[in-house]
């Protein structure tokens, strides 16, 4: 019962004003302008059932023999003339009204998506990294372009149809009733069965729709895969794949698309269908009640008939666009849901009630008892306890899958522990501001991501308002100034997307840069040089030893030579700690620290024994 209810309730309209009024913060800086289109719509309604109100006289006066004849002329046209201004008042207000309505909903359309799209930009850089490992990036993208211009298309069903198509007909039906009352009667009583197509299809195109965007989010993912892993797709040749891939993905579209269509045809061919058919049955009940003498008094007669058919008529075209525009809210709120729930959507990791400044002239970093897991019941850290004082270098090495970025996640607190705690000076990660917390961290990881701009921009991600002296000193200081001089344009030097145009070592020694710039207290190194070359490997650990001096480093590396100094090693398995102390210590102890570095140490000595 309570699905019927909602599959019947108010045709829609309360559903498009619900959706409205959620929009409203978002429409609210464009309010004077939703006036002017709303007084546009006004004057639009106005002027079209103005023209109705001529036909009654002119058809009387036409009716009338007696009354032409060019010795009646001079009366004639005084009796015209009123008639012809009302239909240039018309004609005029429609044409005001059709500039106002067009061009101000267009500005309310657009100004309104960007609003959205904005709000839920904002919102979503808010979530935790968890979010984004759970998401789709194809589904993210969706839903912030194609989901959000749905709010454009509500927008114009709200103020075009909802409001202005029943401000018309109740300008139509004041017509009808002025010219008479007992037939405007039998069509209040009739009109309402043009809208029971649309009651009888709304839910089917909602729900259709609502399965349609979830195979236009998966075309998304596809596009998206398919671009992340072109080499992958051009070196195996997996085109033949792909475009099969893409067959599948986009028939399901098709399928989903044509089924809305369906749902919007049939509902739409009802509407036609019935108004044409009471349009009909009006049509001879006029004609019936037209013979009846007391239909024949002076407000009657040929002009009430042709007067009253004729706002039947017109009575078509406002309640045909408002059947159809009540089943297109289906698809505006369905496609708005998916958006809404991005809007709605609160960030896991918050500040707490009373959270601190993060201190920068911190002096310890201690974990207590990290417990950590993406999944219940699948712990990727257990029991993990140590502490870290003010410019220690610590390292955590171990093999994939063992805890050791997880571990680095937690420290600018991509992650909260799911136990235990991590705390500085005493006072627990989560109880300080992590926007102040962030400000002490400066990250270089293996998957170096720089922006598509110019070298100078990407470096000034670190510090925004740097100068001139200090982008070039971060530069030199990273040993990519060197580089950067031989460039054609310099620090204004375009590196394409995700710095294609620069090498390996350059694309990591910018990110360096911007680490410099940053100044941060504490370091975050992931594996940064474990996909370089020899040759690279040894410009970027340059660059990075001017980097950790006076820092706190945190350090993940493939190669174990590069963290020999580190003041505590930290070996990793199955999420837990195994081993602990510096190189020496570790190598003494001849455990799997000691085991792995000697294999890599034959591994690397192989090729110069060769």
């Amino acid at each position: 019962m309570a699905k019927k209810k909602q599959k019947f309730d108010w045709l829609s309209i309360r559903k498009a004003l619900a959706y409205f009024k959620r929009l409203w913060p978002f429409l609210r800086p464009q309010w004077f302008q939703i006036a002017l289109a709303l007084a546009g719509t006004a004057m639009y309604s106005g002027g079209y059932a103005m023209r109705l109100i001529v036909i009654k006289p002119f058809l009387n006066l036409v009716n009338d023999p007696d009354s032409l004849g060019s010795a009646n002329a001079e009366a004639i046209v005084r009796e015209v003339a009123p008639w012809s201004g009302v239909l240039l008042g018309g004609a005029i207000l429609m044409g005001v009204g059709t500039y106002l309505r067009q061009y101000y909903m267009g500005y309310v359309q657009s100004y309104t998506v960007i609003n959205l799209q904005r709000a839920i930009v904002d919102k979503v850089l808010t979530q935790p990294m968890a979010f984004f490992n759970k998401e789709k990036k194809g589904a993210l993208m969706s839903r912030m372009t194609a989901n959000t211009s749905a709010a454009s298309g509500l927008v114009k069903i709200v103020i075009e149809s909802v409001i202005s198509q029943p401000v018309t007909i109740v300008a139509v039906l004041g017509v009808l009733l002025y010219t008479s009352a007992v037939l405007s009667l039998a069509t209040f009583v009739v009109f309402p069965v043009v809208l029971i197509p649309v009651m009888l299809f709304a839910g089917k195109i909602r729900k259709a729709t609502r399965k349609k965007y979830q195979k236009v989010e998966a075309s998304g993912n596809f596009f998206i895969q398919m671009l992340d892993g072109i080499r992958v797709v051009k070196s195996y040749r997996l085109e033949p794949e792909q475009k099969a891939e893409f067959e599948r993905v986009s028939e399901d579209v098709f399928r989903r698309d044509r089924k809305v269509a369906r749902y919007k045809g049939t509902s739409r061919f009802s509407v036609e269908f019935t108004y044409n058919a009471l349009m009909a049955g009006g049509l001879f009940l006029v004609g019936f009640l037209m013979s009846l003498p007391w239909m024949q008094g002076p407000n009657g007669g040929l002009g009430m008939f042709v007067q009253f058919f004729a706002g039947l008529v017109f009575l078509y075209d406002p309640a045909r666009k408002l059947g159809h525009s009540l089943n297109d809210v289906q698809e505006s709120t369905a496609a708005l849901d998916r958006a809404f729930e991005l809007l709605d959507r609160e960030s896991e990791i918050q500040d707490s009630s009373g959270a601190v400044e993060a201190p920068r002239e911190f002096k310890q970093i201690k974990f207590e008892n990290v417990e950590f897991h993406y999944d219940e019941g699948r712990p990727v850290l257990r029991d993990i306890s140590f502490d870290v004082k003010r410019g220690q270098m610590i390292a955590f090495v171990g093999q994939s899958g063992m805890g050791k970025s997880t571990l680095m996640d937690l420290i600018p607190r991509f992650y909260d522990p799911t136990g235990g705690s991590i705390r500085i000076d005493g006072t627990d990660l989560r109880d300080m501001k992590m926007e102040s917390w962030l400000r002490n961290i400066a990250i270089v990881s293996q998957e170096t991501f720089l922006f598509n701009t110019t070298i100078r921009q990407n470096i000034m991600t670190g510090k925004p308002d740097a100068t001139e002296e200090e982008v070039i000193e971060a530069a030199k200081a990273a040993h990519v100034w060197h580089d950067i001089e031989k460039m054609p344009e310099g620090l204004e030097t375009k590196i394409g997307d995700r710095g294609v145009t620069l090498s390996g070592g350059q694309r990591q020694r910018v990110a360096i840069a911007r680490a410099f710039l940053r100044k941060a207290p504490l370091l975050l190194l992931d594996e940064a040089t474990s996909s370089l070359d020899t040759g690279s490997e040894r410009e970027v650990q340059k660059a990075l030893d001017g980097l950790i001096q006076g820092c706190t480093v945190f350090a993940v590396a493939h190669r174990l030579s590069t963290i020999r100094r580190a003041d505590q090693i930290i070996v990793l398995n199955e999420g837990r700690i195994i081993e602990r102390g510096d190189h020496e210590q570790l190598m003494k102890l001849s455990g799997a620290y000691a085991n792995a570095f000697r294999l890599q140490q034959g591994e690397e000595s192989e090729p110069e024994a060769a």
